[in-house]
């Protein structure tokens, strides 16, 4: 997909006229106001022709016409809101709701496209898997900087490790015409690699070749594979992308080693604690770089992982964001031409001062070398939602499930965004699609459930799917923080005690699941917060101010190191109003929506304005609350009827007109 730095407002305005007339059309209020027309037509013509006939006065004609005009406009407005089933009449967003989701038309599979199967370790050495990976990585990696290929993104086609393979299938979940299979045995100072290209449609074999080698010759048996693929597809390669085959990530066989056991770590931290891999990933790293300073892609990996710690709120440090700027910059000044250079400095530019323009143009730069990643287009979506483009959002996270469709993160990531939305089907049809393809990566179901307590504050559904997780599944506190959120909006303390004390996490990571106030997602929240909200609705005030004393002095050692994250004066001044300090409380959350308004973050934003009302109703400001929910519940990424309905911080509002109005449920954006 073509990537442009002009402002998308004027494209956004179309697409939303657009959209306005395509569902004028579903609704049916054409043929409504067709029929009107014509029926109205019809009803005027006798008035005027039969009335005089029997002397009613001419005063009834014109009352007539009159009722008739005024009519016209309920009946548009009555077309729009609802419509005429089988079973009686249905508000129309209900029917909307309710209905299926329409699968996604069919994409005609290019010819000219491929996916890599994971290769199999045929050593005696069980531990060389890592060096299968690798050699079957780089394989894939080399193919996907093919502009005149579609190249399937490694996460989906690792699913097919070790299993029975139809190769047909395969090809037709994953969208290509053509299947890479082949093995790797590594025995002392030799490798053989063999690989057989197959057209799925067929069966037949395109091509094949073993190659027997020198170790020493490994990463030139991996250009020699990409070329022979390349040309049996016939695919049009030009000189920049031809000498990029020719490069070798590293020619040290101990550092490529160190950075493929680090990838795996980095790749897969969505279902391990990524603060646990990213410990054990930097230190390979570093080993890997010390001998062999060139090794850029090596620095690129590095970059990610500091990244990811500081913006997930491992490490909000001004250094760790040093640390992944400088490698970054490093992975560039190593490799000028090499796109995941500019993949990590277009994350850096994102996480450590949402610089989106900056991102953006880093993303552009890495397009031109990395045609086929997915990581591009999700990453393009989740800067275009925090811009508040949601439609251009959607398309590039589409894109991004194209060219990785079986990765849960592509699925997860779109169904945020529908979710944000408020279309809950349709984010609902796509965790389901997800929890299919990975039946055990567990927040899949747990985020199908939160669903009803967004749309209707129905937490019955969330707290039965908690029970069926594991108890050792708990990335980083993540499940744990779920449960006693949810245990304190049913009031049930007993229970919130219990599941806090379970899990012996010091800090518990924020998924941004299980409602909005007291939330902040992407933020490690201190232990004694959970606790002192437990105290507190048990009313126990000593033991309440205690535990919030703590609390406080965990947040404060944060905002010592990171004084102007906006997630961390909001969290200061949630703890503030729980110890009645009114006016360091306001002042620290207004400070923290202030470094972070709506205007610069549509998803976070909303969340911390949120936040802040919840300092305001605490510290018994109604009017102030309620003013900025009133204009948050409007907004995609607000707080929604079913949340407010059940989360206790809104309980001094329940009494209150405005407060009440806040409860009727919020139509799709």
């Amino acid at each position: 997909m073509a990537l442009h730095l002009s402002d998308g407002s004027a494209t956004s305005r179309a697409a939303k006229v657009k959209q306005f007339f395509i569902e004028l059309k579903r609704r049916k209020v054409y043929r409504v106001a067709v029929a009107y027309v014509v029926v109205a037509w019809v009803v005027v013509q006798v008035a005027t022709q039969v009335f005089p006939f029997f002397e009613i006065p001419n005063w009834t004609v014109r009352l007539v016409i009159l009722v008739l005009c005024l009519g016209f406009p309920i009946a548009l407005v009555l077309a729009w809101a609802y419509d005429l089933t089988p079973s009686g009449i249905k508000r129309t967003e209900d029917l909307r709701a309710a209905a299926p989701i329409p699968p996604r038309p069919a994409v005609e599979v290019p010819e000219k496209s491929i996916a890599v199967l994971p290769f199999e370790n045929l050593s005696d050495d069980r531990e060389n898997t890592f060096f299968a990976d690798g050699v079957h990585d780089d394989i894939l990696s080399s193919l996907a900087r093919i502009a005149d290929l579609k190249v399937i993104s490694r996460t989906s086609v690792q699913q097919y490790r070790g299993s029975a393979r139809n190769l047909r299938e395969i090809a037709e979940a994953l969208g290509v015409a053509h299947v890479l299979e082949g093995t790797v045995r590594r025995s002392g100072n030799r490798v053989r690699v063999n690989a057989q290209l197959i057209n799925a449609r067929t069966d037949a074999h395109v091509w094949a070749e073993t190659f027997d080698r020198e170790l020493t010759d490994l990463f030139a048996i991996q250009s020699e594979l990409a070329e022979r693929i390349v040309r049996a597809l016939q695919a049009n390669l030009s000189p920049r992308e031809m000498a990029g085959l020719q490069v070798a990530p590293t020619r040290n066989l101990e550092a490529y080693d160190l950075y493929i056991r680090a990838r795996e770590l980095f790749r897969w931290s969505g279902i391990g604690d990524p603060q646990e891999n990213g410990a054990k990933g930097l230190p390979l790293l570093e080993r890997a770089v010390a001998l062999d300073p060139q090794f850029a892609l090596a620095y690129y990996l590095a970059s990610r992982i500091h990244g990811e710690l500081y913006w997930f709120g491992y490490d909000k440090s001004a250094q760790r964001l040093a640390q992944a700027k400088d490698a970054a910059e490093t992975a560039l000044r190593v490799r000028p031409e090499m796109g995941e250079g500019h993949l990590a400095l277009a994350f850096y530019h994102y996480y450590s001062a949402r610089d989106y323009a900056a991102a953006i143009r880093e993303l552009t730069l890495a397009q031109r070398t990395l045609p086929n990643d997915a990581e591009v287009a999700g990453a393009l979506g989740m800067i275009d939602r925090r811009r508040g483009r949601w439609e251009e959002s959607i398309l590039h996270s589409e894109r991004a499930r194209q060219l990785d469709p079986r990765n849960i993160s592509a699925f997860w990531n779109l169904s945020e965004t529908l979710t944000y939305l408020r279309r809950y089907a349709e984010a609902d049809a796509l965790l389901a699609a997800a929890q299919v393809i990975v039946p055990d990566a567990y927040m899949i179901p747990i985020a199908r459930a939160e669903l009803a307590l967004r749309a209707e504050g129905d937490p019955a559904p969330l707290r039965k799917t908690l029970q069926r997780v594991p108890s050792e599944f708990d990335p980083g506190g993540a499940v744990t923080t779920i449960a006693v959120r949810l245990a304190l909006m049913e009031r049930d303390y007993d229970e919130a005690e219990r599941q806090l004390g379970e899990c012996s996490q010091l800090k518990f990571n924020d998924f941004g699941l299980a409602g909005f106030a007291g939330a902040l997602d992407d933020y490690t929240v201190p232990r004694e917060w959970y606790a002192g909200l437990i105290a507190e609705g048990r009313g126990n005030e000593t033991a309440a101010q205690e535990t919030f004393e703590e609390a406080l002095k965990v947040v404060r050692a944060d905002s010592a190191r990171s004084p102007d994250d906006p997630k961390t004066l909001v969290m200061l001044g949630l703890i503030l109003a729980m110890l009645g300090r009114a006016e360091e409380a306001i002042a620290a959350g207004e400070r923290g929506v202030q470094r972070l308004p709506i205007a610069a973050d549509a998803l976070d934003g909303p969340l911390l304005a949120v936040n802040l009302a919840v300092i305001y109703t605490q510290l018994g400001e109604r009017e102030r609350a309620l003013a900025e929910l009133s204009k948050l519940v409007k907004l995609p990424g607000g707080p929604t009827s079913g949340t407010l309905r059940i989360e206790p911080q809104w309980d001094s509002l329940r009494d209150d007109p405005e407060f009440q109005e806040l409860l009727k449920p919020q139509p799709a954006n």
